[in-house]
């Protein structure tokens, strides 16, 4: 058997392959810029658990700005916006390097707001430039690839996360990492953000739109994805679910350095082991979605979220298997977190009308952005007031929203002629377990979706 990486790009055209090219580069800047380290970093100069959740929920608000940077995409083209864009929030991002200058104010104030207006910044830029990220797939990518493509992004996306969380974990060795060592992520996370120019200057189509619609027909089509009830239905499911998932993602970072009492270092490395456990397992599951559908494989692996939650919830804050059990709770999640959004892309992209892509995916970004960026800012709140008991509920609320999230998949999600499952058969007993152990089967790649004689 292949590694997923090979088989999917083997299966995609060229441009998709160079799209994936532009995410493998992009990836590490990301990672180094605003992934878990920004976390660390940000509770190194002491910023309040609250203002930490402000800074996760940048990324996710400044979505917003589609709502106004959609005439940019149609008139000047997704590869044209993106590439001004991308520049740009690098450029804006260099403020970080003032930090040892802002730490010799002697007051920790300044030092987060250095922090603050260069994330801001950066994640403000990247929104501009991100509605063009969508359309740009959907021109691309055909139909019968996309699950092939999503999860092969996936994995390209883990392969580089595990390279650079190793490589995070071995600069922030030690119990107490200098800013220096901070500083030096950021810079690698910057360097490679300007060589994403690069490679996404070489990918075909982005070009600015043959017909372009007026402003009024660019936001009539945004109307029209929430006057679409199916459409609007499984926008505001997928939401309540990435919210659910948000719960947990929000929290992790900071309990296992706050209250498990683990090293910088090690918090990386169970990120890096996490990310391993996503790129061994999103084929199976990308396979498992092109064969079962959006609906099941979307109720499936958020169930298994749910679950990690659980495992979290009841781990001991001592002990020498503390470190273990985060572990594999922070690998399950990222397992069935990715496997989530391979199937709800999918379904989301495969709902899009041709003529109204622009609309459609604006929604879908925004609406999905409020979920990604109310919860952490809820998670820091509900954490720098309560402490232990503050965590505990968001992971509480991981594990309840997230159950009753999956249940709602299998009601909303569109699978064309598919027989729908009745509430008491999904809660029945047996039916759990049957599910539990179809869940395990799919991640260990033993699911009849698997085998090499099944197509899609």
């Amino acid at each position: 058997m292949q590694a997923p990486v090979i088989s999917g790009f083997r299966q995609l055209e060229p441009a998709p392959r160079r799209f994936l090219f532009f995410v493998a580069v992009n990836v590490v800047s990301w990672q180094n810029i605003v992934g878990p380290a920004m976390v660390l970093f940000a509770r190194k100069i002491d910023m309040p658990e609250s203002l930490v959740g402000l800074l996760i929920s940048f990324m996710p608000f400044a979505q917003l700005l589609l709502l106004v940077t959609m005439p940019l995409v149609t008139r000047f083209g997704p590869k044209r916006v993106m590439l001004w864009a991308w520049f740009s929030r690098n450029l804006i991002c260099c403020i970080v390097f003032t930090m040892p200058f802002a730490l010799r104010a002697g007051d920790r104030r300044v030092a987060w707001m250095v922090l603050t207006v260069a994330i801001l910044g950066f994640c403000v830029m990247r929104a501009v430039g991100s509605g063009g990220w969508l359309p740009w797939l959907h021109e691309i990518v055909p139909d019968d690839r996309r699950s092939v493509y999503f999860s092969t992004e996936t994995a390209v996306t883990q392969v580089i996360n595990i390279a650079i969380m190793f490589v995070q974990a071995w600069l922030l060795a030690g119990s107490n990492p200098s800013i220096a060592r901070f500083l030096i992520i950021y810079a690698i996370g910057i360097a490679m953000g300007f060589m994403s120019l690069i490679t996404m200057s070489r990918i075909h189509g982005g070009e600015p739109f043959a017909e372009r619609p007026s402003f009024r027909d660019e936001v009539g089509a945004y109307v029209s994805a929430f006057c679409n009830g199916p459409y609007l239905r499984f926008m505001l499911t997928a939401t309540f679910c990435i919210s659910s998932m948000s719960w947990f993602g929000s929290a992790a970072v900071m309990y296992m350095r706050d209250m498990l009492k683990l090293h910088d270092s090690m918090t990386m490395t169970v990120s890096a082991v996490a990310s391993v456990g996503v790129l061994l397992t999103v084929a199976p599951w990308g396979r498992f979605t092109e064969h079962s559908g959006s609906g099941r494989a979307m109720f499936k692996s958020l169930t298994g979220h749910a679950l990690s939650a659980v495992l979290m919830l009841v781990l001991p804050l001592e002990g020498p298997w503390r470190a273990a059990g985060a572990g594999a709770a922070m690998t399950l999640a990222a397992v069935f977190c990715s496997a989530f959004m391979v199937a709800a892309n999918r379904s989301m992209l495969n709902q899009t009308p041709e003529d109204k892509r622009i609309g459609y995916t604006a929604a879908w970004t925004v609406c999905t952005s409020m979920a990604y960026g109310i919860t952490p800012l809820l998670a820091g709140i509900l954490i720098e007031h309560f402490r232990l008991p503050g965590f505990r509920t968001c992971f509480t609320l991981a594990v309840a929203t997230g159950f009753a999230g999956a249940v709602s998949c299998l009601y909303v999600v569109p699978e064309g002629t598919a027989k729908r499952p009745t509430v008491a058969s999904v809660l029945h007993p047996s039916a759990m377990t049957r599910t539990l152990a179809r869940i395990a089967a799919i991640t260990l790649g033993l699911h009849e979706s698997n085998r090499d004689d099944r197509k899609g």
